[in-house]
């Protein structure tokens, strides 16, 4: 059987004769000031929310605190969130490994109100611990197709800001 995989912009690639390995994660929508805090992971094109995989034994606040410091350079513990969503995706990640890895990939998507934390919304892109870049970008940008988000990550946001989405 063929299964159907996508990438980060969404391109379907087919797996044939590949077993996918199966992928806990955690992603971290902070909002401030009409805002959201993306990162550009080293040799990736598309910005996406910070997080990823969990580690073995790994809970979500110890996923997320690693992941953020590494993607962004920020260091704080989150809570539960306002809000969350979870999806199950057949993931192609095209920049791990040589030739990319299939998996299916469990995504949970934790919504946080960064509004009383000093953050300066208005800064220009910086530099991450792992060599990528973060920034905060208008949600209004990524509903009008302004900036392109990774695929999953669109998948989620538009199920978590329907409301948002139709005005």
């Amino acid at each position: 059987m063929v299964e159907v995989f996508y990438d980060r912009k969404g391109r379907e690639k087919y797996a044939d004769d590949v077993i996918p390995f199966e992928q806990k994660g955690y992603f971290a929508i902070l909002l401030k000031d009409d805002k959201v805090l993306v990162t550009y992971p080293p040799q990736v094109t598309v910005p996406e929310f910070p997080g990823g995989a969990a580690d073995r034994r790994e809970d979500f606040r110890g996923c997320l605190f690693r992941k953020l410091f590494e993607e962004t350079g920020i260091e704080f513990m989150l809570n539960e969130g306002l809000r969350r969503y979870e999806q199950d995706i057949n993931y192609f990640a095209e920049d791990a490994r040589p030739f990319g890895e299939f998996c299916k990939y469990n995504m949970t998507f934790i919504v946080y109100d960064a509004s009383s934390y000093g953050f300066d919304t208005n800064r220009e892109k910086w530099k991450t611990p792992e060599n990528g870049l973060a920034s905060w970008i208008y949600i209004k940008d990524i509903f009008e197709g302004k900036t392109k988000i990774n695929y999953a990550h669109w998948l989620a946001f538009q199920k978590l800001f329907a409301d948002e989405c139709k005005s």
